[in-house]
C-alpha cells in the first residue's frame, strides 16, 4: 500500500500565497512556500481573448512553444521570449464535422503533439493526434452521446520555410467519444531495447458508464479492444514488415491481437479510465527514463502511475488504491463505470499479478465520505481532475528537482516530490508531499524551459474551478481562459534545509571527450536530455580556432586529421549557454 496524504495538509505550509488575475499587459509576483515567481501572459501578447481551448504545449528543440488548439484545430508556434507567434497548421479541412452537427463535441478534438528526439538529425517529424470523423450521435436517457474516430499522424517540418507537410498515418480508425478520449502523445527520449524510438499514446474508455455515456460498455479490461489503454507504436514504419498497419507496431509489444495471434497489437497497458497525462523523466542523468501518467478518477481517487509493459491499472474494477473506499450515492455498493463492484480488494489479489497500484492517489477519502459527496455534483467530489503531467528534472528552482508537476482542471497546479529513485512520492518530509500553486485557475497543460527557471501553463477555455480558497463545493470561473501564462522563478527566501532532495548531476560532468590523446577522430558524448544544438570549437593554445562544429545529437565526432601534434583546447556550449566547459586535448 502506497502512502498518501489529504490535500488539506498543504494549507498548513503555504506561506504568503497571493493570487490575482493576470491581464495581458500586467506582470505580477506570487509567492508560494517562500519562493517568488513573476507571472505574465505569453499569449495573447495583447488583448483579452485566448485560444479556443489550448490542449498540448511542448517546448520544442527550436526554442519555440508548440501549442495545439483543440476546438480551433490549429497549431501555433510561440516565441517564449518576445511573445511572437504564428499559426503553422490548420487541420479544420481534415475533419468531417462542425460544432453544428457534433453535439456534444469530442473531448479535445485536436489533442496531443510530440516532436521526434532527432528533430535536427535527419528526422524533423512532428506527431499529432486528432478526432477526424463523426460516426453519429445517439440520444439517451442521460443525454446525447457521440461516437467518433481518432488518428495519430506524422508530419515533416521544414526549417527553411517553417511549414508542416503531411507524411503518413501512424494509426487510424481509433475509437473516439465526447468524453474520455485522453489523447496525449510522448516519444521515448532514448532508443529502447530494440534500438528504436517509440511513440506512446493514451486513449480513454470513451466515458463508458459515465453521464451521457452511461450505456456504453466498458472495455478497459479487454486487451483486444483499444479503449482504456496506453498504446506503443513505432515512430517510423518498420521496412522489414509488409506494408500496412503492422509496420507501425513494435515487434516486442506485449499483446497479440485476437484475430491474428502471430501479429502484434499496439496495446501496451490496460485498465485505464482517462489518462490525460504522460511524460518521461530521468533521475540518473538521462541513462534511463521512467514513463509517468496522471489519470482522472471518477468521483474520487485521481491517480499518478508509473507505466510498465503489460500493466493492468485496474479500471473499472479499482479506482485509486486497493482500499475499498469507493462508492456512490445510490446505495452502499461500490459503483465504478456505472456498474456494481463489490470489492476493490477482491480484485487486487494474487490472481491479478499484472495489477499496478498508483504511486499516488489524490484525496483518498473514506467510503462514507465518498458516498456523501457522490450525489452533490462534480465540484463537490474529492478530485482535482489532472489534465497533464510533467517531470521536473532541472535544478534551477531549489528543492524542485525530481518533482511531478500536475495541472488540474479544478484547482491550479500541484507538485509532487519524488524520492531519489523516482519510483515513489516522498511523503516523509515537509513541507508535505502535495505542494499547491495557482489555486483558482483551470489548467490544461504545462511546459518547462530547458533552463528550468521558467514554466508555461495553458489555461483551459471552459468553466470552472474551486477558486483561490480551494474549498470543495465552490464553483468559480477561471481567469484568463485560453491564455498561455509564463511563470519565471525569481528567488527563494529563507527555507528549512532541503538537502534530502538530490540535486542533478551538472551537464558538464556528464560530458565525455575521448580518446585523449587522439590521432584522427575525437568523440564527444553529452547529456541525452540537454538542449541542442551543441557548439564545439577547437583552439590552439594561442587562441587560433582550427575546428568548429554544430551538433544536433547528444553524441558526435570531430575530425582532427591533418592537425599537427600538440595541445589544443576544446570549448563546448549548448544553445542556451549551459553545459559550458573547456577540455584540454592532446593530438599525437
Amino acid at each position: 500500500m502506497k502512502s498518501n496524504r489529504t490535500l488539506s495538509s498543504w494549507l498548513l505550509f503555504s506561506i504568503g500565497l497571493c493570487l490575482s488575475s493576470v491581464h495581458s499587459s500586467a506582470q505580477k509576483t506570487l509567492t508560494w512556500y517562500n519562493q517568488t515567481f513573476r507571472i505574465d501572459t505569453l499569449y495573447p501578447s495583447t488583448g483579452s481573448k485566448g485560444m479556443n481551448s489550448p490542449w498540448e504545449i511542448v517546448y520544442g528543440p527550436d526554442d519555440s512553444l508548440w501549442v495545439t488548439e483543440s476546438h480551433g484545430y490549429k497549431i501555433y508556434k510561440i516565441n517564449p521570449g518576445n511573445k511572437g507567434y504564428r499559426m503553422v497548421l490548420d487541420l479544420n479541412s481534415l475533419k468531417d464535422f462542425t460544432a453544428a452537427n457534433a453535439n456534444p463535441w469530442p473531448q479535445g478534438g485536436l489533442m496531443g503533439l510530440a516532436i521526434h528526439p532527432l528533430f535536427y538529425s535527419g528526422k524533423p517529424w512532428v506527431y499529432i493526434a486528432y478526432v477526424y470523423h463523426l460516426i453519429g450521435c445517439t440520444p439517451g436517457s442521460a443525454g446525447t452521446y457521440c461516437s467518433y474516430n481518432t488518428k495519430v499522424v506524422r508530419y515533416s517540418y521544414s526549417v527553411s520555410n517553417g511549414s508542416l507537410t503531411y507524411m503518413d498515418d501512424v494509426i487510424t480508425g481509433l475509437d473516439g467519444s465526447n468524453d474520455h478520449n485522453s489523447g496525449r502523445i510522448r516519444i521515448s527520449p532514448l532508443p529502447e531495447s530494440d534500438g528504436k524510438y517509440h511513440l506512446y499514446y493514451s486513449i480513454g474508455d470513451m466515458g463508458a458508464g459515465n453521464l451521457a455515456n452511461v450505456n456504453r460498455p466498458n472495455h478497459a479490461q479487454d486487451t483486444t479492444i483499444i479503449q482504456g489503454k496506453i498504446l506503443r507504436l513505432n515512430t517510423e514504419p518498420d521496412p522489414t514488415l509488409p506494408a500496412g498497419p503492422q509496420q507501425w507496431i513494435p515487434a516486442d509489444n506485449p499483446f497479440p491481437p485476437k484475430a491474428a495471434p502471430s501479429a502484434k497489437s499496439p496495446i501496451y497497458t490496460f485498465g485505464h479510465r482517462n489518462p490525460q497525462g504522460l511524460d518521461f523523466g530521468s533521475v540518473n542523468g538521462g541513462a534511463s527514463y521512467i514513463l509517468y501518467s496522471s489519470e482522472h478518477g471518477d468521483q474520487s481517487d485521481d491517480e499518478v502511475n508509473i507505466i510498465v509493459p503489460h500493466g493492468n491499472y485496474g479500471w473499472p474494477k479499482v479506482a485509486g488504491l486497493c482500499d475499498d473506499n469507493y462508492t456512490s450515492s445510490r446505495n452502499d455498493t461500490m459503483y465504478l463505470a456505472g456498474k456494481s463492484v463489490m470489492s476493490e480488494s477482491g480484485f487486487c489479489d494474487t490472481t491479478h499479478t499484472e495489477l499496478r497500484e498508483p504511486i499516488f492517489s489524490f484525496y483518498s477519502w473514506s467510503r462514507s465520505a465518498n458516498k456523501t459527496s457522490g450525489a452533490l455534483g462534480n465540484m463537490n467530489w474529492p478530485t482535482i481532475a489532472p489534465a497533464a503531467i510533467r517531470f521536473y528534472g532541472q535544478g534551477a528552482i531549489p528543492g524542485w528537482n525530481y518533482s511531478l508537476l500536475i495541472p488540474s482542471l479544478k484547482d491550479g497546479l500541484y507538485r509532487l516530490k519524488l524520492k531519489s529513485d523516482g519510483l515513489s512520492v516522498d511523503s516523509t518530509t515537509l513541507p508535505t508531499d502535495t505542494l499547491h500553486y495557482l489555486a483558482g485557475y483551470r489548467l490544461r497543460n504545462i511546459a518547462i524551459a530547458p533552463t528550468g527557471d521558467t514554466l508555461f501553463v495553458a489555461v483551459d477555455s471552459s468553466c470552472c474551478t474551486l477558486g483561490a480558497t480551494s474549498k470543495i463545493g465552490s464553483s468559480i470561473a477561471s481567469p484568463n481562459l485560453g491564455f498561455i501564462l509564463r511563470l519565471v522563478y525569481l528567488h527563494t527566501l529563507a527555507l528549512p534545509d532541503s538537502s534530502h532532495v538530490t540535486q542533478p548531476v551538472p551537464r558538464a560532468a556528464q560530458t565525455r571527450v575521448y580518446p585523449n590523446p587522439v590521432h584522427e577522430v575525437l568523440f564527444v558524448s553529452t547529456a541525452a536530455d540537454g538542449p541542442k544544438p551543441w557548439y564545439a570549437n577547437l583552439y590552439t593554445t594561442t587562441g587560433g580556432r582550427v575546428r568548429t562544429k554544430t551538433a544536433y545529437d547528444s553524441n558526435f565526432q570531430i575530425d582532427i586529421k591533418g592537425l599537427p601534434p600538440g595541445i589544443y583546447i576544446l570549448h563546448l556550449q549548448d544553445r542556451i549557454g549551459g553545459g559550458e566547459q573547456s577540455v584540454k586535448v592532446l593530438i599525437d
